[in-house]
């Protein structure tokens, strides 16, 4: 629990730092920015959108901020749609580039004691730990790797990670679009801390609880 509240602490934390740098120190207008994008987003922001998130395995993109710029832009139903498409197309990739590649892209993508550890959880979870993971940050992309190395088949992992993504990407599209509406970034900050905040703590109490 301590780790989780501290988790949710840092999540914060990141999100008014960064704001405040980018803003107070650096002197650039992140509102003006955003809204400026979002009001000129059409097809090729679209398109950045589903690349971004497909990208995610590879870049250090903050996914879950994509979702709600998503949402923000294209509304909750498209935004959602968008995230969803992206976001099951990067585990997707993931996955089969695993599958078929083995170790060697394995380890390109994670480092082998995550890839250990997450891999007992694997073992002992199998299509749940897809499932719940798809709200943790890093953990998801790592898990899809894990899910890769396996013998779990196509479909099975597809379906887990539909299972799990759809809600998480219909939250993030629904708080970008009320942040849009209000003005106010308080709905989307708030919407962040408590999808990683909640999948923390079902992920540590039900599913890794074996490694605290």
């Amino acid at each position: 629990m301590r780790r989780t509240i501290a988790l949710i602490v840092a999540v914060a934390g990141a999100v008014i730092l960064s704001k405040l740098l980018i803003e107070n120190v650096l002197g650039i207008r992140l509102d003006a920015l955003v809204e400026s994008w979002m009001a000129h987003a059409g097809t090729g922001g679209a398109f950045a959108v589903v690349a971004l998130l497909a990208a995610d395995l590879f870049l250090p993109i903050p996914s879950s901020l994509i979702m709600v710029l998503s949402g923000a832009a294209f509304g909750v139903l498209w935004g959602s749609v968008f995230s969803l498409v992206g976001s099951i197309g990067g585990e997707w990739l993931g996955f089969e580039l695993v599958r078929r590649y083995g170790r060697r892209a394995s380890s390109k993508m994670v480092g082998d004691e995550e890839l250990e550890r997450l891999g007992r959880v694997f073992d002992r979870h199998g299509v749940a730990a897809v499932v719940v993971t798809r709200a943790l940050p890093v953990v998801m992309e790592t898990m899809s790797v894990v899910a890769g190395l396996s013998n779990m088949n196509r479909g099975s992992f597809l379906i887990a990670s539909l299972i799990g993504t759809t809600p998480i990407v219909v939250v993030y599209a629904y708080a970008g679009a009320v942040s849009r509406q209000t003005g106010s970034l308080v709905p989307a900050v708030i919407m962040l801390i408590a999808v990683a905040g909640l999948g923390w703590i079902v992920y540590r109490a039900r599913i890794a609880r074996e490694e605290i």
